[in-house]
């Protein structure tokens, strides 16, 4: 139970540090808007995204009917793209935004550190809403799908010998195989 103490009142700490740096940028304004307007905005382009890509089977809790099925290896390759390109731009969008603060004057940094901002937020939006319909529709045709999510459900599967992890029906007790630990 201490070690569970420790662990919270270190995060805790971590959390606080990293807050109070971030409170002293001068790019403060833009991280605060940034983290007020993107979950909202995100929400909405996966929603909108939903729709343009036919992958309404995203939002309901069944797995996809066979219309749905075949829209789904040409909707992966156009938002691995849109992954690519939102990434790209968040990628060179922060460092810009971060160094050239948005001021309250038409000076020609301030103007690049509005347009930076922008773009940092649109494309950081942009990027949540894509990743969260790709893992979100990826995992409704394969529980394991995408990689990094299956590595993590099979070890804790190893882990726990719980099926669950794995996005199954549990095994009957008499047919399970515990893994030997040796």
């Amino acid at each position: 139970m201490l070690e569970l103490l420790f662990i919270i009142a270190f995060f805790a700490w971590l959390a606080i540090t990293v807050l109070q740096y971030l409170a002293g940028l001068a790019a403060a304004p833009t991280l605060l808007v940034a983290a007020l307007t993107v979950p909202v905005c995100a929400l909405w382009r996966s929603r909108l995204l939903m729709r343009r890509a036919h992958l309404g089977f995203a939002s309901a809790r069944r797995r996809p009917l066979p219309p749905e099925r075949f829209y789904w290896p040409s909707a992966r390759r156009r938002l691995g793209r849109r992954i690519g390109l939102a990434g790209l731009v968040a990628l060179v969008a922060w460092p810009a935004a971060i160094a050239w603060p948005a001021r309250w004057s038409v000076a020609a940094e301030s103007v690049a550190g509005w347009a930076a901002a922008v773009a940092a937020i649109a494309s950081l939006a942009e990027l949540a809403a894509t990743v969260w319909l790709y893992v979100r529709a990826s995992q409704l045709f394969d529980n394991l799908a995408p990689t990094a999510l299956g590595w993590l459900r099979v070890g804790l599967y190893h882990l726990s010998d719980n099926h669950e992890f794995l996005g199954e029906e549990p095994l009957p007790r008499g047919k399970r195989v515990r893994e030997s630990v040796y």
